[in-house]
């Protein structure tokens, strides 16, 4: 059925409401005819834009170098341009993205440029959203390939890293829950080269009497997320020669507690348990050796004291009196060097330090040992002072060697002019036994190994030797009575030494 032509809209109506933007203007770009349409899109009354403005003045600044650029080239070598999307600016600054087709053409005269536009809002969001998920999706790439680079030379430190500590890689299947070991442990088994080494075929390698032990390790640690494995066993290589490796590991579990993965390292420590034993070795022999020439040392040491005796006794010149004593003097220092020496010895292979308890009168005791030290030290004041009443279980001898070692190491390092207090003490939960000295206090990071063997002081004065087991026997005599040491020490109130005893 044919429509009744009146009934159609009429050229200029169709120009003038298309559903598109019509736009004629100058070769220069001076608007000379346009639509409501586009003025409508813009917000522009057409009295404002018809021989006012030029077509690229509507358009973004990135639109204006595209005009500049390629639409008047275009134009003037081919007469034509098609989709080309750009974007105008409203009245009210907001932007409008259109796709326009621009054809130039001569008329009476005049060369004019037809321009048809499309506002494609839509389109140009979905484009914004692509070329943003594929900016995206690039940067994404591009990290993941920095990632990969990254992880290929973390990987290359890693193994550098490993086989420089001698170390090897090993993993477990979650499914089959079998070892699988990097090629390089077959340098471990004695090959000399990688290749591929199956769980049973290393397992063979392992010492038969290690097997057993390290089999139930590894398979504590497979039931357990919490529970490390950590095994020290031997390898007998291919190469004949018997390797000690320490083998380690976790496993990892997910929420259902199935098996997700399980990494471990091998570490060949061989040359380091080759060293650890032949140092023990030296430890022992020379521990062993100062214990025999110590005890060897007594006997001779015993002749010359008995031949000192003997010569005080016969009519001696005072001169000759004085070497005497000097020579008793000596003896007697050497003879407490040897037993702690002896002391020593015995504590540090491990037999302890003896004793032998009695019930001992601790405060007569004490007093006698203080007043054996003061014709030792005759020119320090030693005060000895008491609490409490009682007899105590204890070994006399070694309370007695307790007390001349604090004694001794008090007047070693304390002031001069100021007395050493000897103190003694019954209470309800036992006995303790105090010394204390006036002086420089103990700097504070040396105070940790005070107790420890071959320590000493940093004030120690220049004519006096030590070798620095005084204070270690002391430990090793309480440790002995089952009782506790410690050390305070600062600037006000001195330095104290305080041995306590249970009952």
């Amino acid at each position: 059925m044919q429509a009744d032509a009146d009934s159609l809209p009429g050229t200029d109506s169709l120009y003038e409401y298309a559903p598109c933007a019509l736009i004629v203007t100058s070769k220069a770009g001076v608007i000379l005819r346009v639509n409501s349409t586009f003025c409508e899109w813009l917000g522009f009354p057409k009295d404002q834009l018809i021989g006012h403005r030029k077509l690229q003045e509507l358009l973004t600044i990135g639109g204006r170098i595209f005009h500049q650029t390629h639409w008047i080239p275009l134009l003037e070598m081919q007469g034509s341009i098609s989709e080309v999307k750009l974007e105008f600016a409203t009245s009210e600054g907001k932007k409008v993205p259109m796709i326009l087709n621009v054809r130039r053409r001569e008329h009476s005269g005049g060369i004019f440029d037809e321009v048809s536009a499309f506002v494609v809002i839509e389109r140009h969001r979905f484009e914004q959203e692509v070329l943003i998920s594929k900016r995206q999706a690039e940067d994404s790439l591009e990290a993941h390939l920095a990632l990969q680079r990254d992880l290929s030379v973390a990987d290359a430190r890693l193994r550098i890293a490993l086989e420089s500590a001698q170390m090897h890689v090993w993993d477990v299947d979650p499914v089959t829950r079998e070892r699988r070991y990097d090629e390089s442990v077959a340098r471990l088994l004695g090959y000399s080269s990688s290749q591929f080494i199956s769980a049973a075929a290393y397992s063979s390698f392992i010492e038969p009497q290690d097997q057993h032990r390290e089999a139930e390790l590894f398979s504590a640690a497979l039931e357990s997320e919490n529970q490390e494995y950590r095994c020290i066993y031997r390898l007998n290589g291919a190469d004949g020669v018997q390797r000690t490796v320490l083998s380690t590991g976790r496993a990892a579990f997910d929420p259902d507690n199935k098996l997700v993965q399980f990494v471990g390292i091998l570490h060949d420590i061989t040359d380091v348990k080759r060293e650890q034993a032949a140092a023990e070795d030296r430890a022992l022999f020379s521990e062993q050796m100062i214990g025999i020439v110590s005890h060897d040392l007594r006997n001779p040491l015993s002749v010359i004291s008995i031949a000192m005796e003997m010569l005080e006794r016969q009519g001696l010149t005072p001169k000759q009196q004085k070497f005497v004593r000097h020579a008793q003097d000596a003896a007697l220092r050497a003879r407490r060097l040897i037993n702690d020496l002896l002391d020593f010895t015995q504590a540090r292979i491990g037999r302890g330090i003896g004793i032998t308890k009695t019930t001992t009168d601790l405060h007569l005791l004490i007093a006698g040992t203080v007043e054996q030290l003061r014709i030792v030290y005759s020119k320090r004041e030693l005060v000895h002072s008491t609490h409490g009443n009682g007899l105590c279980i204890a070994d006399g001898d070694r309370l007695a060697q307790l007390t001349g070692n604090l004694i001794s190491n008090a007047i070693t390092y304390g002031a001069e002019d100021r007395p050493v207090t000897v103190t003694s003490s019954i209470t309800a939960l036992g006995f303790e036994l105090m010394v204390h000295n006036w002086g420089s206090p103990i700097p504070p990071d040396f105070l940790a190994t005070v107790f420890s063997p071959m320590t000493r002081g940093v004030n120690l004065p220049q004519d006096t030797r030590s070798v620095g087991l005084g204070l270690f026997i002391v430990s090793e005599i309480v440790k002995a009575h089952s009782g506790t040491v410690s050390v305070t020490s600062n600037t006000d109130t001195g330095t104290t030494f305080k041995a306590m005893f249970p009952i």
